[in-house]
This record gives C-alpha cells, structure tokens and sequence, in this order.
C-alpha cells in the first residue's frame, strides 16, 4: 500500500514544492499459523451447520410423525363419538316412548335429552379435533404456508 500527497496550506518558510510519501508493506512470513487457524475454523463451522441441519432434519421427522399420530387419533375418535351419539339417539328414544306411555319420568326424559346433546357435541368436538389435527399435519408436512 502506498499513499502521497501534498500540503495545500504550509507554512511559508518550507518550500512551496514540498510533499510527502508514504509505503505499508505487509508480508506474511510471520503470521503464527493465521491461516491454518482460520481454515480449521471454517471447517469447524461447517460441520456445526451440518450438524444443525440434521438436528432440525430429525425434529421435522419427530413433528409429522407426531402430528400424523394425533390426525389418526382424531379420525378414530370420530367414530366412536358417532357409536356414542346414535346409542344416545336411541336412548332418547326409548325415553320419550316410555314417557309417552307413562312408565317414564320426566327426568328420565330429560337426561336421556342432555345426554344425547353431550354426545352430539362431544361427536361435533370430535370432528373439530380431526379438523385441527390434520391441519398441524399439513403443516409440518409443508403442505400449508
């Protein structure tokens, strides 16, 4: 590297042609092993994003894996929920007949009601979980943006 100039303001009894130069020499015989160090810490580098890349490869694995264990469990849950809301269905049923024969309360009518509403909802509920659950499962699939 070099580097010249000259003084536009100076002094008046230096001489009106007075300048300056100057020279930075670098040679790296010396350096202490810069070079080597710096290459063994690229390669250090390297291998630690290698090694964060299959890291986050097995954490991708692990949440589809999972997510597509809960949209199984999910699907599942709807068909029972549906055994459940017809077997209420046909409580109710026998319910209103026995009641409308008079061998029935009205109690026993009314809780035959609020369980079949409990199994509708809980078959409802059921249908929004596999819903949900399918959705996390696109979206750890990548399907999903």
């Amino acid at each position: 590297m070099a580097a010249g100039g000259e003084v536009p303001i100076h002094d008046s009894t230096i001489h009106r042609d007075y300048g300056a130069v100057g020279f930075n020499i670098n040679i790296p015989i010396f350096i202490g092993g810069q070079y080597t160090a710096r290459a063994a810490e690229a390669q250090l580098e390297a291998k630690a994003a290698v090694k964060d890349a299959s890291l986050r490869e097995v954490e991708i694995v692990q949440d589809v894996r999972m997510t597509w264990a809960d949209a199984r469990d999910a699907y599942l849950q709807i068909d029972t929920t549906r055994q459940l809301a017809d077997e209420a269905n046909v409580a109710m049923r026998l319910a209103q007949a026995r009641y409308d024969a008079g061998l029935g309360s009205i109690v026993e009518l009314n809780q035959a009601a609020l369980n079949q509403t409990s199994a509708l909802i809980t078959a409802a509920s059921a249908r929004f979980d596999y819903l949900r659950s399918m959705t996390a499962f696109q979206f750890a699939l990548g399907d999903l943006h």
